[in-house]
């Protein structure tokens, strides 16, 4: 956004693209080009400066398509001939509304499938932990046998050792002897068997616990999946991120989009900014926070305050000027984007005089494209002949522009013909 300064700058950028496309020829076999002059003036800047402003959103997105498809639905308002038609340019949406779907068939398949293995891990997670705790409870029970075959083996080894120390003192027959060694022995093998039971099923409880953990982890992939394949699906509506006015639409319904593509411009326009340059003599004098009343022609008679928000740091690289940004309250929306406002600054320093020229007379340098410069017409051996001399700039004042340096108070720049003038050319000077 320029200030009259930049916009006036750009147009002679514009016109100076006509000199560098012709070739320099020898300044002796060129007739006189006839041209206009004007003498350098000295100007005293006494009133506030006016500054040309552009007006542009608060905030605005381009918003684009996540996901490529058909769109098979455009948001649909009412005309102000009472009929439903698409969304275009100047409606208001708020936020979160849906301004065009793309076709969600192929993206729900995705989810569907997703949701059908999160479903199976589920239920292998379930029947895994079924299997976990019956195998749990078969270790209780083996255990609870175990301790039972215990007793019976303690009980039939304290009576075998009895039988035993009688049988060898003669004092008990062969058959009961053999009989309590038969019970020592079964025990000892039911105790065994028992303990070999409560081993097998720890470790098939150890199995299950293993699946309960590995049917886990499947849970939570595939719950992932299907959050994954949610997205997609999600991003098949292209929403509305805050209330805004549409600017633009790029999309029709039945349109195949890809991924990537823009869609529709929205702004945010209840408040705007007054965006314009100014020169280093005011920057200094400008403060973050401080009022300016904007006007515009497009609302005669209308004033609208606004506060400065914007200042900033560095000094654009071609038009050398500081832009400036006031927020304006616009909750009627009054003001559009690309409006063209203009506001009056007091006077960046005590009224003095100032070098001017013409503006027209304002050309690009042409050894030097990143400077300026103003053709000066010399006397020499009785010809007119233009000079290139490279000026530094000030702000604009009106159809003139301040020099600061370059020139003197009563040379004479051309005014019309410097877009075709050469350095070393003779002129013929016209009314």
């Amino acid at each position: 956004m320029r200030s009259i300064h930049g916009l006036m700058i750009g147009a002679i950028l514009c016109a100076m693209t006509l000199t560098g496309c012709r070739e320099q020829a020898a300044e002796a076999e060129q007739a006189p080009v006839s041209v206009k002059v004007k003498a350098v003036e000295m100007n005293s800047v006494n009133n506030g400066v006016r500054y040309s402003a552009n007006i542009i959103p608060n905030s605005q997105v381009e918003l684009a398509f996540k996901v490529g498809g058909y769109v098979e639905r455009v948001l649909q308002m009412r005309g102000v001939d009472g009929r439903m038609r698409d969304v275009q340019a100047g409606d208001l949406v708020t936020r979160g509304t849906v301004l065009a779907r793309v076709r969600q068939s192929d993206y729900a398949v995705k989810a569907q499938q997703a949701e059908a293995q999160s479903s199976e891990a589920s239920a292998a997670f379930e029947s895994s932990k079924a299997q976990f705790a019956e195998a749990q409870s078969a270790i209780t029970s083996s255990r609870a046998q175990l301790a039972e075959a215990e007793a019976a083996f303690e009980r039939a080894r304290l009576e075998f050792d009895r039988a035993r120390s009688l049988f060898a003192s003669q004092s008990l027959t062969r058959t009961d002897y053999d009989a309590a060694k038969a019970q020592f022995d079964a025990s000892e093998a039911k105790r065994n068997a028992a303990r070999a039971q409560v081993a097998m099923v720890e470790a098939k409880a150890n199995a299950a616990g293993a699946q309960v953990e590995v049917t886990r982890a499947k849970v939570k992939g595939s719950q992932a999946l299907v959050a994954e394949a949610a997205i997609p699906l999600q991003d098949t509506s292209l929403r509305s991120p805050m209330d805004a006015v549409v600017l633009q639409r790029a999309v029709e319904a039945g349109e195949l989009v890809s991924q990537g593509k823009p869609g529709f411009t929205l702004a945010d326009t209840t408040s705007v900014k007054a965006v314009f340059g100014v020169p280093d003599l005011t920057v200094n004098k400008l403060k973050l926070g401080s009022g300016l009343t904007v006007t515009t022609e497009a609302l005669p008679g209308a004033e609208f305050r606004g506060q400065i928000t914007g200042i900033a740091p560095a000094a654009d690289a071609k038009s050398r000027v500081f832009e400036i940004e006031v927020t304006i309250p616009n909750p009627d929306r009054a003001l559009k984007a690309g409006m063209i406002a203009s506001l009056e600054l007091a006077p960046a320093a005590a009224s003095q005089p100032v070098t001017v020229v013409p503006i027209s007379a304002v050309v690009r340098a042409r050894n030097q494209p990143d400077q300026y410069a103003v053709f000066v017409v010399e006397e020499k051996g009785g010809k007119q002949i233009a000079r290139s001399r490279v000026v530094r700039l000030g702000a604009a004042l009106g159809n003139t522009i301040i020099v600061l340096e370059g020139v003197s108070v009563g040379e004479r720049v051309i005014i019309t013909g410097a877009a075709m003038a050469l350095d070393g050319q003779a002129v013929q000077v016209v009314p």
